[in-house]
């Protein structure tokens, strides 16, 4: 029976966001507390992309259709694949990573139990893997109303124009900071503020993991967020985007990657950089009170701002009371790449990894 759960995690590893083997196995307890041995065993038949049929993937597993199609709905509602509605109503799944994926969909599903396998394979499993790259998953976005005067604004900066994009919105609360809340921890920040749009939206309301909302609900949120403190992340890439996470340094695993563990290239840093005007700040602090990233620190009764650091979300210049603090754009040498769409990032993780997307 393990040799099934080992694997399905060689298979999940296969993703350019890995999940790797620990000394302890931890991994493998999770495995075994998600999948039935069955279930195991039909993960290693699912593609990531594009997503299939219950015909193609029966053919393949040398499976019956009817029970196969009711094995895989079960799952998808469980948050294990994904599933898509076709036009004619014809489901297709899909093999999706521990992160992000099937870990997020597991926000309905969290236990005590659980919550401590998953915590402990953060810390013995994705950050010690995440710890050299040099490319992230997840890219910033700036605090829309302190990057208004830029002349070079992208569609992608600007969270106005990502909602404004769809027209089917979910929210979710926060795995991380509900996790963090359960184990007695984080904070109190926005817990409902993972915002999902399109067919990521139906998904996650079809399974009743998030809400419906509208789209006058969505930008209210998003302003709560920023006015919470929240940093506003979602893919590096240029299309169509399905999710804004609203991340908080104590408690969200991207950030905690950041800020806990040191790697200053776990998240994407925006194409902005915080900087101050020295004659009109009052060094009053609450820039670095606002910071979730430790960019901004006192030294001497001054506040100094470590440009290295900064990611360029905005949320300092966002409530400077003497609006002293303003952000500047990169040059195109400064800035972080990104890429036109979500496979082409992910095929460039890979590469960095020797992994190849998409796999069969």
């Amino acid at each position: 029976m393990s040799n099934v759960y080992e694997r399905l995690r060689e298979r999940l590893d296969m993703f350019p966001q890995g999940f790797p083997k620990t000394e302890s196995g931890v991994e493998l307890e999770i495995l075994q507390h998600l999948f039935s041995p069955d279930e195991a065993e039909i993960m290693l038949h699912l593609k990531p992309f594009p997503p299939e049929s219950v015909v193609a993937i029966a053919e393949r597993a040398g499976k019956d259709k009817a029970g196969l199609g009711e094995t895989l709905y079960g799952m998808s509602k469980r948050g294990l694949i994904m599933r898509y509605t076709a036009p004619d109503n014809e489901l297709y799944y899909a093999l999706i990573p521990w992160v992000v994926g099937i870990w997020e969909l597991q926000l309905n599903n969290l236990t005590h139990e659980n919550i401590k396998l998953y915590e402990k394979y953060f810390e013995e499993g994705m950050v010690p893997s995440q710890r050299n790259r040099t490319l992230g998953g997840l890219r910033v976005i700036p605090v829309e109303k302190e990057i208004e005067g830029s002349t070079e604004i992208q569609p992608y900066e600007k969270v106005s124009q990502i909602i404004e994009s769809h027209t089917r919105f979910a929210v979710a609360d926060c795995i991380c900071r509900k996790e963090a809340k359960m184990l007695g921890q984080g904070c109190d920040k926005l817990l409902e503020a993972c915002m999902s749009f399109g067919a990521s939206a139906d998904f996650y309301i079809e399974n009743r993991i998030g809400r419906e909302i509208s789209k006058e609900e969505a930008k209210k949120i998003l302003l709560k967020a920023e006015e919470d403190g929240l940093i506003h992340c979602s893919t590096n890439s240029a299309g169509n985007k399905v999710f804004i996470c609203n991340c908080c340094g104590c408690c969200c695993k991207s950030m905690a990657n950041l800020t806990k563990y040191g790697n200053l290239q776990a998240v994407v840093k925006s194409n902005y950089y915080a900087t101050k005007d020295e004659e009109t700040c009052t060094d009053c602090g609450t820039c670095v009170e606002r910071c979730q990233v430790s960019a901004i620190r006192t030294e001497n009764d001054h506040t100094v701002i470590d440009e290295e650091r900064c990611i360029g979300c905005g949320l300092c210049a966002f409530t400077c009371p003497t609006g002293s603090i303003t952000m500047v754009r990169k040059s195109p040498e400064e800035a972080s790449p990104i890429f036109p769409g979500g496979k082409a990032l992910l095929q460039a993780m890979g590469k960095e990894t020797g992994k190849v997307y998409p796999f069969e």
